[in-house]
């Protein structure tokens, strides 16, 4: 964490920054507009307000926090294994679609867009 002793209120504004505004965070979590303000702009929350943050944002915010290193691993294996599953998906619709008649892709689009 290095010897700021603000990285943890930094860290937490900055991942709630990138996910909401004081308004949406005041609505999340149940506080006033101006304690959500506070909190995105680095003050660190009660422990009242931290309980509304974790029930809101799950337990990212607290790896994110406390264990970006950890959280990063994680996601990325994450993402791996979603790539990989994609790729088989992938290729399970390219062997289905080889059996299918083809379509003209433009009918296709337009014939889903008016049944919806």
């Amino acid at each position: 964490m290095g010897r700021n002793p603000h990285v943890l209120s930094e860290r937490l504004s900055a991942y709630l920054r990138r996910r909401t505004n004081a308004k949406g965070l005041a609505r999340s979590i149940g506080c006033d507009p101006r304690t959500a303000e506070n909190v995105l702009q680095g003050h660190w929350p009660s422990a009242r307000h931290w309980l509304g943050i974790v029930s809101a944002f799950g337990a990212d915010v607290t790896q994110a926090v406390f264990h970006p290193e950890d959280a990063i691993a994680r996601l990325e294996t994450e993402v791996e294994r979603l790539e990989r599953e994609l790729a088989d998906t992938r290729a399970r619709a390219a062997e289905v679609a080889s059996f299918a008649p083809r379509r003209p892709t433009a009918v296709a689009a337009s014939r889903s867009r008016t049944s919806a």
